[in-house]
């Protein structure tokens, strides 16, 4: 097979941002390009290849209205939290940045095009329910046994959101080399029951996120300020 651009890989991968402020409200997203992406999303890793993904897609302005309203209202509560209870910590020229274009998107999101909402069939793992359980199967082993050092709940978790970010990434990775933008935003989740009334998902559905979906304005992307990742790679053992 002929390599890839490696060059052309890392530059998608490396300007890859969570697009607010340069969502383009006013051009259309055609649904082919939508269903497309999401086409590449679906070749994401995922768990047993359980696939047990779904793709809630909303285009309709009076929906998107609604939810946007419960999305305010959510992230009116999480902002006093933030800025009250861990402004110290939260409180960077960086910081205000990323808040100053999440209160953007907030305002907007009504406008946005495409909203997407990936959803897991099932509900979150209850770690300790599981833990307790395999606690009251291993109370007949002895001692000995191995299976008293294990916990299951933690890895069953991340078993449950680890088969469905990958592919999330994948889509937006698909939206941004069409020349697209997205974010990851989850302020309508404390609202789940009330959204999924709204548009008919079953109680027995976990909404993970939502994506916001539009062409971008402005030049173009570049990589974001991180820290190395050799300043922060521990090789064999953790470092203090």
């Amino acid at each position: 097979m002929t390599p890839f651009d490696v060059a052309e890989t890392d530059r998608l991968l490396t300007t890859t941002r969570s697009v607010r402020r340069r969502l383009d409200l006013d051009r259309p997203v055609p649904r082919e390009i939508v269903e497309e992406t999401l086409e590449v999303a679906v070749q994401a890793p995922t768990a047993n290849n359980h696939q047990n993904w779904r793709w809630l897609v909303i285009s309709e302005p009076a929906i998107k209205a609604k939810i946007a309203e419960m999305t305010l209202s959510s992230w009116l509560f999480h902002r006093n939290d933030v800025w009250t209870n861990a402004g110290r910590r939260r409180n960077t020229a960086q910081a205000r940045r990323n808040n100053e274009s999440v209160v953007v998107l907030a305002e907007t999101i009504a406008r946005v095009p495409i909203l997407v909402i990936p959803c897991v069939l099932g509900r979150p793992p209850d770690t300790e329910a599981i833990d307790a359980a395999w606690r009251e199967r291993m109370s007949t082993k002895p001692p000995q046994d191995p299976g008293h050092q294990v916990r299951l709940g933690p890895m069953r978790a991340s078993i449950f959101y680890g088969s469905i970010f990958p592919a999330i990434w994948s889509f937006q990775l698909a939206l941004r080399s069409r020349g697209l933008g997205s974010t990851i935003t989850c302020m309508h989740v404390p609202h789940e029951r009330q959204v999924g009334e709204l548009l008919g998902i079953p109680s027995g559905v976990t909404q993970v996120c939502m994506i916001p979906v539009a062409y971008t304005v402005g030049t173009g992307f570049r990589p974001a300020d991180r820290a190395s990742a050799k300043e922060r790679t521990y090789w064999e053992r953790w470092e203090a």
